[in-house]
């Protein structure tokens, strides 16, 4: 199936914006215990040739000569089109979730293929799927900004929205608040199943990437000029700015942040890695890909930037 043109950027759900509320209850939340169900599968470690219906003899290749090994677990072959992305259920990873180029994604099993959901209604190729942090809902979004949401104990549809344009889709670490950002630069926060949804504005740039910072409370985007910002969620505020050229010159593509949230490390087209500090109070050395120099701390006046 070719990709289909998609829509305008502009959003199209009619969620009110209340910018004054945090979601405080859900970001909050203390995960204790091992959320995966109890469900009657088999894992993955224990299950033997004959659990999962294949052998090692595998089928003869292109010229007929050696047959071809085949040592994998389980292949999944329900998509009619490119598989654009995939994620594994957290913790047990029983349940895959695979999203492609034939307007669908499924849920299913990964000890033997077999389909658990099939996440109907999207309006272009599927390029974002995700489950949440417990493994108890699965978001999936399309080139067309069509975000749905499924429960994964009854298999129903809980939500569904559109944004225009959709770059990337993540969940909170520890609630069931879901992120997405979008080409027109705006990051949109909604806290699952009730919808209730805020604005990260941008400043006309793509958001390419976006990370929840381990204190659950700020998150970083990075931007397709090079730009990055650190939000508060509660106030949608940006806490933090770092302009093109300070440290990235190009797409940021990736970030990531240590766990006690003082370093945050980014990628870029541009060749650099660079690794910032999210709050003052650390002097701490750093290295790019290109050079070490001072750590550029983001609510002061920058070091170098790497060359």
């Amino acid at each position: 199936m070719q990709l289909k043109d998609t829509p305008p950027t502009s959003p199209c759900s009619n969620e009110t914006m209340d910018y004054n509320e945090l979601f405080e209850d859900e970001v909050e939340e203390v995960i204790d215990g091992e959320a995966a169900s109890s469900n009657n599968y088999i894992e993955a470690n224990d299950a033997s040739d004959e659990d999962i219906g294949i052998g090692l003899e595998g089928s003869e290749n292109s010229e007929g000569n050696n047959p071809v090994r085949d040592d994998s677990a389980s292949v999944f072959s329900h998509h009619k089109g490119s598989v654009f992305c995939c994620h594994l259920q957290p913790k047990a990873g029983r349940l895959a979730v695979t999203g492609a180029e034939d307007d669908m994604a499924y849920v299913w099993e990964t000890h033997s293929g077999e389909v658990v959901l099939q996440c109907k209604g999207h309006k272009d190729s599927v390029t974002c799927v995700r489950f949440n942090y417990d493994g108890s809902y699965v978001a999936t979004g399309d080139m067309s900004g069509v975000i749905q949401v499924w429960k994964i104990a009854n298999k129903l549809q809980v939500w569904e929205t559109c944004i225009g344009d959709l770059t990337w889709l993540r969940w909170h670490h520890g609630a069931n608040v879901l992120l997405a950002g979008t080409e027109s630069g705006e990051v949109y926060v909604w806290r699952i199943p009730g919808g209730e949804c805020k604005v990260l504005p941008g400043h006309g740039d793509k958001a390419d990437c976006g990370l929840m910072l381990p204190d659950g409370k700020r998150m970083a985007i990075g931007y397709a000029d090079g730009s990055l910002k650190i939000f508060d969620t509660k106030t949608a505020t940006v806490l933090h700015h770092v302009p093109q050229g300070q440290a990235h010159t190009g797409t940021i593509t990736d970030m990531d942040c240590h766990p006690d949230n003082n370093l945050l490390i980014s990628s870029s087209v541009d060749g650099h890695a660079v690794v910032l500090k999210t709050q003052t109070g650390k002097d701490s050395p750093y290295k790019s890909v290109a050079d070490s120099s001072q750590v550029p701390d983001l609510s002061t006046a920058y070091g170098n930037k790497p060359h």
